[in-house]
């Protein structure tokens, strides 16, 4: 419960609260046992606690930034020890010059111990506190600037992942609604029995553009009846000469994948597979099974078209979208064989 709140939090405010808790328990002990009675109460502690913070917070925003975060291990371990050294010398100074009370015997000396040793003794307790404290900083500050780069990284994604979409949007949306318009508008004059059929799969097409693509991910029976959709229509512009074998083995219910994931090998095979004066076929088959998702499509290869450079680059910007939503989770297949262009693309999907 306490997780779920906390992670509600502002992550600035969440940042705040770390180091709110981080320097309350290194002051319970001492402040504690002045409560309960043990000792007096701890003014060298506290003074030592406020110049630690200064080194902490020195460290947290001029060093690590300056020389960590920028590659220079070297010069930020120079001035890490130079740190170290400086405090550890006044601290050892100042408290025997003062005499502040120890909080516990276990850091006075033994009273057997050689004098030389006595005196590096003094020194011991503060190059630990001094060093935990760098230390601390150090990691804490790499940490929340790992996270912020990371934030920045998933946003950049997300951005570009919107950008990449509504660039297929817009590729698919022009040519294809205006061609399905014309054909339907000779379908009606014809008075044809296709024409309501036709209206509605344009209008089903339509409202899947307009509001289920703005959707980070769309169910994929959705997907497969948008793109059986968009396939009714097109085999309104063909002739007898013109196949197409659309199927779909395995239930796609219950199955979430990005949107308009596969339209682009679907509308490139029409593009480049469809010949009204020969005869020639176009086969798109999707089959799901065991946690995966498998496209394949093929049709003829039509020689007398130009290369379409806007089709390549759909193609292109599919690709990317796919290895950023499914990361060396994908198998994407393209080959050229007996006159025939083969589309192959297997997706892994997470286990439930």
């Amino acid at each position: 419960m306490l997780k779920k709140v906390y992670n509600t939090l502002p992550y600035n405010f969440r940042s705040s609260l770390l180091h709110v808790f981080f320097w309350m328990l290194f002051l319970f002990i001492p402040v504690g046992d002045y409560i309960l009675g043990n000792t007096g109460f701890p003014w060298g502690y506290l003074l030592k606690a406020g110049v630690c913070m200064i080194v902490f917070y020195f460290n947290y925003f001029i060093l690590v930034p300056r020389f960590l975060l920028q590659n220079k291990p070297g010069l930020y371990a120079l001035c890490a020890l130079a740190i170290i050294i400086i405090f550890t010398i006044i601290f050892s100074e100042f408290f025997s010059v003062f005499d502040f009370p120890r909080r516990h015997h276990m850091m006075r000396p033994p009273g057997d111990m050689p004098k030389d040793m006595h005196q590096a003794f003094r020194y011991f307790p503060n190059i630990i506190m001094l060093t935990l404290h760098i230390s601390f900083s150090a990691m804490f500050k790499t940490y929340v600037e790992w996270n912020n780069t990371f934030k920045r990284q998933k946003e950049a994604e997300t951005e570009k992942k919107i950008s990449e979409l509504n660039f297929l949007k817009a590729q698919l949306n022009p040519h294809f609604f205006f061609n399905s318009l014309n054909t339907i508008f000779s379908l009606a004059i014809k008075k044809s029995d296709q024409t309501p059929v036709a209206v509605l799969n344009l209008s089903d097409l339509m409202r899947y553009m307009l509001y289920e693509t703005d959707k980070d991910k769309v169910s994929l029976a959705e997907e497969i009846q948008y793109i059986e959709n968009y396939i009714e229509l097109q085999k309104l512009r063909l002739t007898e000469n013109n196949h197409i074998k659309f199927e779909v083995l395995g239930s796609p219910n219950g199955i979430l994948i990005p949107p308009l994931l596969f339209i682009c090998f679907i509308e490139n095979a029409f593009k480049h597979g469809v010949n009204p004066a020969t005869t020639n076929e176009i086969q798109v088959k999707f089959t799901i099974a065991h946690n995966e998702i498998r496209l394949i499509v093929v049709n003829d290869i039509n020689t007398q078209l130009k290369k379409d450079e806007a089709s390549g680059l759909g193609i292109e910007n599919t690709v990317k979208r796919i290895n950023l939503y499914f990361p060396d989770k994908n198998e994407l297949k393209t080959y050229a064989e007996n006159d025939k262009f083969y589309v192959d693309l297997t997706l892994k999907l997470n286990e439930a």
